[in-house]
């Protein structure tokens, strides 16, 4: 957007050496959007349903316009026959990316390469899957969080991979240049305009992205470990200030480290889901008791305060990836058989985790689910069933 706005932005002085992997300017808009996004972080989250209504209105159009950029920008014509002297791919078609075949350098089995991309793309949506209660908390029935989780996670999260695949084609098509990063496409256009409003269209998507992925869920896990001096809005401004001590320009300088990342997440998000899955649908049969969820000690109050179950199932999960992960962040002295079952660590670490605690909970029992006639501020046992009983009664 600066760049946009003064083009002599571009020759901003850098004084930061490259073994940083972020430069001067970088770092400036770095922290410039870190102000703009403090004062939302304010903002209770049901104040911010205004920012994701706006958000599913703008995005959609801004990536439906990427969409058919990319389609004239390739013409949308099958492979013919003449091929672009400048960068040796056909010149009409929708690029590169979907004509040519598998081409891995490192003899990676491609079964293998293609697992391994599935993992990278589930890591960032794995987490959204488990801070959804922060959100659907504030639902009115259970059938509005099934059709929303549905719309969101599987539609729209599919229609964002295929545009990144087709702008990517397009850009290596008519550029000659192959970038992972939706805002060097934006650099290559040939007009302030549309660099600007492109930039600004992805800004609003990453504040919402943040703030939902991020903070809220951050803040809230925060305050229940900490409600004394913890708030949601204190702990969403801890998660700023962990955000930038992370330094995630090292994690973002190359499709590389962002993969590996992303790899790495999802290898400790698998476990969780596995274990939500189980005690909720298995153990518990899809049934909570309300009352006990606001007291302390009470029947989740576990041992101490921790599910040992939850913890044993958990080591299981990431142990059988912690060597791929090694191989993932460097380490050269992996087995090859490891770093292949890696690209399968959120399915693995996901169903060992779940078999684990399935096997922990029928052999050492859960707790009660209810006790007969409690009561918890008017509501009586009906509001213990499960969520279809619970969407019956309201219709």
């Amino acid at each position: 957007m600066l760049q946009a706005i003064w083009p002599s932005f571009k020759d901003f002085p850098n004084h930061i050496p490259a073994s940083s992997h972020v430069t001067s300017a970088q770092l400036l808009c770095f922290f410039l959007f870190i102000i703009v996004q403090l004062p939302l972080l304010w903002l209770h989250v049901s104040k911010l349903r205004f920012l994701f209504m706006a958000k599913t209105i703008v995005m959609p159009i801004f990536g439906l316009t990427l969409f058919v950029w990319a389609l004239v920008a390739g013409n949308f014509v099958p492979r013919i026959y003449y091929t672009n002297p400048l960068t040796g791919f056909p010149a009409h078609g929708f690029g590169p990316t979907f004509s040519k075949g598998t081409h891995i350098t490192d003899g990676t089995p491609a079964i293998v390469v293609f697992f391994q991309c599935v993992t990278t793309a589930i890591g960032p949506k794995a987490t959204l899957a488990l801070n959804m209660p922060d959100f659907t908390r504030y639902a009115k029935y259970p059938k509005q969080v099934f059709w929303t989780q549905a719309v969101g996670l599987v539609v729209l999260v599919t229609l964002c991979g295929i545009l990144g695949i087709t702008v990517t084609s397009a850009c290596q098509q008519v550029y000659g240049v192959t970038t992972w990063n939706p805002l060097q496409v934006s650099i290559l256009w040939n007009n302030r305009a549309a660099q600007f409003f492109s930039a600004l269209c992805w800004m609003f998507a990453v504040i919402g992205t943040n703030v939902s992925a991020n903070s809220v869920s951050f803040s809230n896990d925060l305050s229940l470990w900490f409600p004394k001096w913890i708030n949601a809005r204190r702990g969403a401004y801890v998660c700023c200030i962990i955000s930038i001590a992370a330094t995630p320009w090292n994690i973002q300088y190359s499709a590389a480290s962002f993969s590996a990342f992303l790899g790495g997440y999802a290898l400790f998000l698998g476990p969780i889901a596995g274990i939500m899955m189980s005690d909720f649908w298995v153990l518990r049969t899809r049934y909570l008791n309300l009352s006990s969820l606001y007291r302390h000690p009470d029947i989740y109050s576990f041992f101490h305060g921790f599910n040992i179950r939850a913890f044993g199932a958990f080591i299981c999960g990431i142990a059988p990836n912690l060597a791929g992960l090694a191989k993932a962040t460097g380490n050269q002295h992996v087995p090859r058989g490891a770093t292949y079952f890696y690209s399968l660590s959120w399915l693995v670490g996901t169903l060992v985790a779940f078999v684990v605690y399935t096997i922990a909970g029928k052999v050492w029992p859960m707790e009660e689910r209810f006790e007969a006639g409690q009561m918890m501020e008017g509501l009586d046992m009906s509001s213990l069933s499960n969520s279809d009983q619970d969407d019956a009664k309201m219709k």
